[in-house]
């Protein structure tokens, strides 16, 4: 059975799912909008994004890295969905690489979640 445990995360807020049964992996999700910013950490992994936006272009940028902090054949992702798109960092694997990412899309809101998976 996924335990869902609500947290505050800079001002937003963000769902932590443990266990990871459903899904097959464990991760934080969090929703965000201008000029919120994360650092989710899950066992294994933590990342960084900021989240900015262009009013008058209407757009949304998440902007960040995900980092493999464990030894454990698994491998690290940040997954965004931005106005209906999903987007995935490359993966950060193993332990110790740190890959960067950033994405803009038509929007005010994003989406965004850090997860681990078996390699």
């Amino acid at each position: 059975m996924t335990r869902i445990k609500k947290l505050s995360a800079m001002g937003a807020g963000a769902v932590v799912l443990a266990g990871g049964a459903v899904l097959g992996f464990s991760g934080t999700a969090a929703a965000g909008t201008c000029g919120d910013n994360f650092n989710p950490t899950v066992p294994g992994a933590k990342a960084h994004w900021e989240i900015s936006c262009n009013a008058s272009r209407n757009t949304v940028t998440i902007e960040g890295w995900v980092e493999d902090t464990k030894s454990d054949g698994k491998c690290a992702k940040v997954s965004a969905n931005i106005n209906g798109t999903t987007k995935r960092s490359a993966a950060a694997c193993p332990k110790g690489d740190r890959e960067e990412f950033k994405w803009t899309a038509t929007g005010r809101t994003i989406n965004a979640e850090l997860y681990t998976y078996d390699a």
